[in-house]
């Protein structure tokens, strides 16, 4: 009986043994397991944490590399680029100029020059207005006399009509056109000239008006 008993005592403790092990491997398998993760998920952390500096720096050196591409302008100098800057405000912005007040166009004018100095404005053509258009009535030219010289050849061949005198109309409307918009543009600029003389001139006059009282004033 006393042996049967210590027998059955043997056997529970050592079954107890087996499931203190069991659960002790178990449990640091599971702490194995959060270590790893832990591990995974800071790494991954620092891969993204690199990659946004890199992204960040990249495109800080890409903005660094391409400002001043075009030249620079200040926002004193309002009587520079106004042909590109309404230009802009017309197609980027879908504004009209001429119902904007004062303080909106000078708050247009700024957002303008810095995006001009910072390469970032979203067309060539707000940079240098007239080049673009030469560049624009070169290329749309060229289209046209290719398009002549192969009309020219397929009435030659019999394969189609003969339309010269259409295409010479067409250039010379293009020429017209363009004539017109050149004559405009410089008419615009004789404005804005009359405009810049017209403000320096008072403020010579309101100099003078200055050094006048201070001398008065000394008298």
């Amino acid at each position: 009986s006393s042996s049967s008993s210590s027998s059955s005592s043997s056997s529970s403790s050592s079954e107890e043994k087996r499931k203190s092990k069991k659960s002790k491997s178990k449990k640091k398998k599971e702490d194995k397991k959060k270590k790893k993760k832990k591990k995974d998920k800071k790494s991954k952390k620092e891969k993204k944490s690199k990659k946004d500096k890199s992204k960040s720096e990249k495109t800080l050196k890409n903005l660094n590399d391409q400002c001043g591409k075009y030249g620079f302008i200040r926002v004193s100098e309002k009587f520079h680029k106004q042909d590109e800057f309404r230009c802009w405000i017309a197609e980027h912005k879908q504004i009209d100029y001429g119902t904007l007040g004062q303080r909106e166009r000078d708050d247009l004018w700024s957002e303008f020059v810095e995006d001009f100095n910072t390469a970032t404005l979203p067309h060539s053509k707000y940079y240098n207005l007239m080049e673009w258009e030469r560049g624009q009535h070169s290329k749309k030219t060229k289209d046209m006399q290719k398009a002549l010289k192969k009309s020219k050849k397929q009435a030659a061949a019999g394969g189609g009509p003969d339309l010269p005198m259409q295409r010479d109309e067409d250039l010379r409307a293009e020429e017209l056109a363009r004539a017109r918009q050149a004559k405009a543009s410089s008419q615009y600029n004789t404005e804005l000239a009359a405009i810049a003389l017209a403000h320096k001139a008072k403020e010579k006059d309101a100099m003078a008006k200055i050094l006048e009282a201070a001398m008065l004033a000394r008298k």
